[in-house]
């Protein structure tokens, strides 16, 4: 299904230098189209505004774009010789090679005076293995008797641990608790005791100072209680924990310990491990070594992959930086250099820039129409195979453009001799829009909420709302607010002649 912005979320995203570029073709193409057609709307010259008669018709809603030409398949020949080569022979550029051809040669004699000294060091390596070995059982014993005695340790600081856990701290709680029970038994019986000796002194049975007697030892029971009741909260709360950490320290200390003492010994063999594998290495990479060089010899001679047209690395090069020497016999040639890059140009598409509110209206599979610089007399035709999905801006030119890359597959049997990078114009057709009331873009207008048109009436022009629902870059559906013929203005009316503004209703 084809989904359509709003004109607003066109007019946003269009630049003031777009929205002039389109206004002017709109007045164009209107009056041409029109011309052609010999009836419907047409544009009247009256004083110096621009009308337009409303009609029903159909338009297209298509989006121009422009872009280059580019191969959907290419293959990039690099140099892979480690070092550099001189070129010794190289195809033409521009011919076209078909699979196997020979693309070019670069010198092998360094290639070949690393062969011979890297057979002559494969010797030498082999002995260094076997006295290296020996070390080995060594450094593998010596580690164990280490971990045996970092062991013993690690067994006695988790005895003293659960000692600690299941005897002391046990026999603590059961004794802080049976001192906090004792005190709250001694403290109850001596405030009943003070609670009756008010009641004695109050009938005189006792003496005065017999009361105080009472209620002082009231106060110490009560004093003791809360002193057991602390101690007891001290040592649950911090004394436990301090002690705790302190027994969890020991055993974990030592176990560290055993591992520090694991570690080092095991780095003591790791390194006798290291020197017996670097003997093996050294022997296995001397090998290696003259494989790998062995196979740099036949990357002098470079044949085509597939099929193609060539095109040297340093024209594309030249055309970034333009500073590119271009290839020829006696270059050098430096690791990874893009040599040669083989297009295949029977399969090729365009990769156009379309402004990001329009880029929601372009799918997969849409139609195009297509012109080259170089063959402007030739249109081809293409299908949109995607949209990228991040925008790119306009550069320093213009910042806050935001463009995107669309993906279009030129169709095949063109039979046109199209090269990549060649300049190209598209037209993307969206969809054509049938039997509608339709304005030219360039004639609404919008003031807040209102979308409005300036209709011709009595004595000036009138502010008149209208509703739009789909749009080109060039004209407008109308769904309300307009009838066959109506005459609206292209441009902003001149000063004086607006009779009637939406806002308020009022004549102006």
């Amino acid at each position: 299904m084809i989904r359509f912005l709003r004109y607003n979320q066109i007019r946003r995203g269009l630049t003031s230098s777009s929205m002039l570029v389109v206004a002017a073709a709109a007045v164009f193409v209107i009056g041409t189209t029109w011309m052609v057609s010999g009836g419907g709307g047409e544009i009247e010259d009256i004083g110096e505004t621009d009308l337009f008669k409303i009609i029903r018709g159909d338009f297209d809603i298509t989006i121009p774009a422009s872009g280059e030409l580019s191969a959907l398949e290419r293959v990039d020949i690099r140099c892979q010789l480690d070092d550099q080569a001189a070129i010794t022979e190289i195809i033409e550029e521009g011919v076209t090679v078909a699979e196997g051809d020979l693309l070019f040669k670069l010198d092998d004699q360094g290639v070949l005076e690393r062969i011979q000294n890297i057979e002559e060091d494969l010797v030498s390596a082999q002995n260094t293995l076997r006295n290296r070995e020996a070390q080995l059982e060594i450094a593998r014993e010596t580690r164990d008797s280490e971990l045996q005695k970092a062991q013993v340790k690690v067994d006695q600081a988790e005895l003293a641990l659960l000692a600690w856990r299941e005897g002391e701290v046990r026999t603590t709680l059961e004794q802080n608790e049976l001192e906090v029970t004792t005190a709250q038994k001694d403290y109850n019986r001596l405030q009943e005791k003070y609670e009756k000796s008010v009641e004695l002194f109050g009938k005189k049975f006792i003496s005065k100072d017999d009361l105080e007697k009472d209620e002082i030892d009231m106060i110490r029971a009560a004093a003791n209680l809360n002193k057991t009741r602390l101690v007891k909260e001290m040592y649950e709360k911090y004394t436990y924990k301090k002690e705790k950490l302190q027994k969890e320290s020991d055993r974990d200390q030592a176990l560290a310990e055993k591992i520090r003492t694991g570690k080092r010994n095991d780095a003591s063999v790791r390194s006798r491990q290291d020197d017996v594998e670097a003997a093996k290495k050294t022997l296995e990479s001397k090998q290696e070594r003259l494989d790998k060089w062995q196979e740099q010899l036949e990357r002098c001679v470079v044949h085509a992959p597939s099929a193609g047209m060539v095109i040297y690395g340093s024209t594309i090069n030249r055309d970034r930086r333009g500073e590119e020497t271009p290839l020829q016999v006696g270059k050098k040639l430096y690791r990874n250099e893009l040599v040669i890059v083989l297009p295949n140009v029977d399969h090729m598409a365009a990769n156009v820039k379309v402004n990001e509110a329009l880029s929601g209206l372009i799918l997969a599979g849409q139609s195009v129409l297509l012109r080259t610089d170089a063959i402007p007399d030739a249109v081809i035709n293409g299908t949109v195979m995607g949209v990228s999905v991040l925008a790119e801006d306009g550069g320093w030119r213009d910042p806050n453009r935001r463009d995107y890359r669309v993906e279009i597959k030129i169709d095949d049997g063109h039979d046109l001799p199209l090269k990549p990078s060649m300049r190209v114009k598209a037209n993307i057709h969206v969809a054509t829009v049938v039997d509608v009331l339709y304005v030219p873009v360039q004639s609404i207008h919008r003031r807040g909420r209102y979308t409005f048109v300036y209709k011709a009436v009595d004595g000036g022009y009138a502010e008149h709302p209208v509703t739009i629902n789909r749009n080109s870059e060039l004209y407008a559906e109308i769904t309300n607010g307009l009838e066959v013929g109506d005459q609206i203005l292209l441009v902003d009316p001149p000063a004086g002649t607006v009779v009637e503004r939406i806002d308020d209703g009022s004549e102006a």
